[in-house]
């Protein structure tokens, strides 16, 4: 049996219909004109580019955000990340413009965003037990926060656990929209992101300190690839 080279293995596949996005968050003010380079404004803008400005018959199931880390949040921007990365919602949001207003008249957020996070006994019985939780990173005054607490969802299926992920901590980090009929995808978002502010990046106030151009904030250094080619 000949062994092939990994530059050789490549070439026996056609990637030339394969499409997705490459989203970072890179430390800084941005520009308010580069602000759909980076962060949660990047993924909407890959959004809005694969799915047409409609009206929704009804409203979509809720966005999954599953991830082994979760930083600091607060419910506005968890409202606003929603509405800016929900299919249905996105062409009909200004973000930037509209940061400082309060939306009205919005489903509560339970039925638009799922958090699923391993609870202490699914890393306990796992297959690296305790020690498997050094790689899950959640400071308690940020995930016991209340507005939180409606949104989790365990990580393991122990009825139904054909691939043993159960078993295993993860460490992968999804965003992933269901489709009404929730037997398949709109987009999926494979990042090292966590669910942070830090991470995804915050459109910040005016103030007298920043310059009038100077708008989104990042902390942290993240790389998504983002595949929302089903909205074609």
């Amino acid at each position: 049996v000949r062994e092939f080279s990994l530059q050789e293995l490549i070439r026996q596949y056609d990637y030339s219909s394969a499409y997705a996005v490459l989203i970072p968050s890179i430390p800084g003010r941005h520009k308010i004109d580069a602000y759909h380079n980076f962060g949660y404004l990047k993924l909407r803008k890959a959004i809005m580019d694969s799915f047409p400005a409609k009206s929704a018959k009804k409203a979509p199931p809720p966005i999954l955000c599953q991830m082994s880390s979760l930083g600091y949040l607060n419910q506005k921007y968890l409202g606003k990340f929603h509405e800016a990365i929900d299919y249905t919602s996105t062409h009909s949001t200004r973000p930037v413009q509209d940061y400082d207003r309060v939306s009205k008249n919005k489903p509560p957020l339970q039925k638009k965003l799922r958090i699923v996070w391993p609870t202490v006994d699914e890393i306990r019985n796992s297959v690296e037990g305790y020690y498997g939780g050094v790689s899950v990173c959640g400071k308690k005054k940020n995930v016991s926060l209340e507005f939180l607490q409606p949104l989790y969802r365990r990580w393991s299926n122990v009825a139904y656990d054909p691939l043993k992920t159960a078993r295993h901590v993860p460490h992968i980090k999804s965003f992933v929209q269901p489709s009404h009929d929730s037997r398949s995808i709109e987009w999926l978002c494979l990042t090292s992101h966590n669910l942070s502010i830090a991470a995804w990046g915050q459109v910040q106030r005016r103030s007298k300190n920043l310059p009038p151009d100077e708008k989104i904030l990042f902390v942290r250094h993240e790389l998504a690839v983002s595949d929302a080619s089903s909205g074609h």
